[in-house]
């Protein structure tokens, strides 16, 4: 059991410990616990799983001719991505290769194939590790309130509830009954009796101070240690529960913000977790550089290293190893302004970065832009229409498979109203758009996508020669189909709810010409008219959603009313199509041509 040296007075207040029990709080207190998991080898798991493999079978994930993926068993042999397949079964004779999942040529469901697939006829699903993370996300969102999806494979989470409801548990005296307290008043002082009658012990490894004595383990100093400490508890529970359920073992970090639990979450692999209490937190970042935090790569990291970093030496003239400690205590706020060309916002970030206090808070959902499917093609695979036509097919495909996951995913109904083609060849890359109406069903996304990609393609035919100066669209390098301005179609009433609707709606209007015609009165005709605009409004569909032009609604508004006060014994013929209709059913059939006319503007 870990020793508790308390000092005369805690740091942490009533109000550090509540902020916990706020999602929208609990990241800036000092209390903080963030969870990062990470899944060892996540494709090379998978593959594993799926061929009923053990953990010590060597499985490499191959992608055509390339390593995408090796599992833990198989880094044992010296294999990695670097090696070509070659050279990995040179390292490794009993090595397992499985290949991705894959779509083919003009079919639009994934598979895997009992051979090794082609890139000229065949596109890679990455579908079955994206449905494997949706699983894990149900498991961590069933667990933890505040879940952010990092990766396919990695995920933040916000413990603060749950460190705040076992600590209030685990130790009464903080919320005694018999004291009287305020916000800023201090948490109690934690006492070896009140610790020792908790039990609890340290799950994974904790980062050490230097003057610590690792036989007796980690010193408990304040509240801060506790709340990390049940953290690493419930880390554990949550990494246990994946391994019980899906057979995925993980690796974890916990620290109090995001940075640090990304960092300890690969500081001990494979499946096992790093606990960074606050007190060492400057002993944890000496053994990373710059630009091992993910914020810190590309042009930002470049220009920070440049300008704070370069040349930098230690005592014996060594090449620096401990970056982050020389940044920290060498540059304040202002220095480190005043070097990064007076960019306060990276100026400040970098401040906070090195001092382990960069308090970023948790995004639980990510909104969608846009869901892209594309296909590079080799030689002459597409030399005309003809041959891009069958890609179209796995393209919306793929597509509509992954608009089924994210309603899956979250719960809500998401779908685009634009789509666009884009391809790839000489160098030019050319797109074409087109405004779509959202469709909740699938057969029908997936007629509309196949058939306004044929559209894109020759209409960006068209433009491609007048655009190009003689260049020619094929044979084509790249093609992509992209799907974007999603809408949430959760209440929204679509073209076949429309039509549905007005079933009821005729029948309400027949009961209300039936009363017009039995009583005949100037009374009951205003009526009839304030009634029939009420339940227009109501039922107002998809004049209501699709229509813009007050013009066009007005007409049509206008031509319903006078409708109603039609004979019910004349029949009507239609000036769109020459069919007669009842004139029981003229509101509708009205309407079902507005919404075919407002589809078809929508479509083209």
């Amino acid at each position: 059991m870990s020793k508790v040296e308390s000092a005369e007075e805690s740091k942490f207040t009533y109000k550090n410990l509540l902020d916990l029990n706020d999602p929208q709080k609990a990241y800036t207190s000092p209390l903080a616990v963030i969870c990062h998991v990470d899944v060892n080898a996540f494709f090379a798991q998978y593959e594993q799983n799926r061929l009923n493999l053990g953990p010590d079978d060597p499985v490499v994930c191959l992608q055509w001719n390339s390593i995408i993926a090796v599992s833990y068993a198989a880094r044992k042999f010296g294999i990695s991505r670097m090696d070509s397949l070659q050279s990995a079964l040179k390292k490794c004779p009993k090595l397992v290769v499985a290949h991705t999942a894959v779509f083919k040529k003009g079919e639009p469901i994934w598979k895997y194939v009992d051979y090794r697939p082609s890139p000229a006829n065949h596109k890679v699903s990455l579908d079955p590790y994206r449905r494997e993370s949706r699983k894990m996300m149900r498991i961590f969102r069933s667990f933890c309130d505040l879940v952010e999806k990092a990766s396919v494979d990695e995920s933040f989470m916000d413990l603060g509830r749950l460190v705040f409801k076992r600590m209030v548990k685990l130790f009464p005296e903080i919320f005694d009954d018999t004291k009287e307290w305020k916000l800023a008043d201090k948490l109690p002082l934690l006492t070896q009796k009140s610790f020792g009658s908790a039990n609890l012990q340290w799950k994974g490894f904790v980062i050490p101070k230097e003057d610590e004595d690792e036989q007796n383990g980690p010193v408990i100093n304040d509240w801060d240690d506790v709340a990390i400490l049940i953290g690493s508890n419930l880390a554990y529970e949550i990494r246990k529960k994946v391994v019980d359920t899906l057979n995925y073992t993980t690796s974890a970090g916990v620290g109090r913000v995001k940075t640090l639990a990304k960092l300890a979450s690969g500081y001990k692999k494979p499946n096992a977790q790093t606990v960074v209490r606050n007190s060492t937190i400057p002993e944890f970042l000496a053994k990373f550089s710059l630009h091992d935090f993910w914020s810190m790569g590309g042009k930002a990291g470049e220009l920070v290293s440049s300008r704070l970093l370069d040349g930098r030496l230690d005592d014996d003239g060594e090449k620096s190893s401990n970056q982050i400690g020389f940044i920290r205590d060498t540059f304040s706020l202002k220095d480190l302004d005043s070097r990064l060309d007076h960019d306060h916002q990276l100026a400040e970030r970098v401040y906070k970065i090195v001092r382990g206090e960069l308090t970023d808070p948790l995004t639980a959902r990510i909104d969608l832009k846009s869901m892209t499917s594309n296909k590079i093609f080799r030689g002459k695979a597409v030399n005309g229409p003809n041959d891009m036509y069958p890609w179209f097919d796995v393209f919306v495909g793929d597509l509509v498979l992954r608009l089924q996951d994210l309603d899956e995913e979250d719960g809500r109904i998401r779908r685009p109203t634009k789509l666009g083609l884009i391809i790839s060849s000489f160098g030019i890359t050319r797109s074409k758009q087109v405004t779509i109406s959202p469709v909740k069903e699938y057969d029908q996304i997936t007629k509309t996508l196949t058939r306004l990609s044929h559209c894109l393609l020759i209409e960006l035919g068209k433009s491609w020669s007048e655009k190009s100066h003689g260049i020619s669209m094929y044979p084509c390098q790249r093609g992509a189909l992209e799907i974007s301005g999603f809408k949430d179609l959760r209440g929204f009433q679509t073209i076949d709810n429309l039509m549905s609707g007005n079933k009821k709606l005729k029948r309400e209007e027949q009961y209300e010409r039936h009363k017009f015609v039995s009583k005949k009165s100037a009374e009951t005709t205003s009526s009839l008219h304030y009634e029939s605009r009420k339940r227009r409004k109501q039922n107002a569909g998809i004049l209501s959603f699709l229509t813009a032009d007050k013009k066009l609604k007005h007409q049509v508004q206008k031509e319903t009313l006078d409708t109603k006060l039609t004979d019910i014994s004349m029949a009507y013929t239609c000036p769109e199509c020459g069919k007669r209709v009842e004139s029981s059913s003229i509101l509708e059939h009205k309407d079902y041509h507005l919404a075919v006319k407002l589809d078809a503007e929508l479509n083209h």
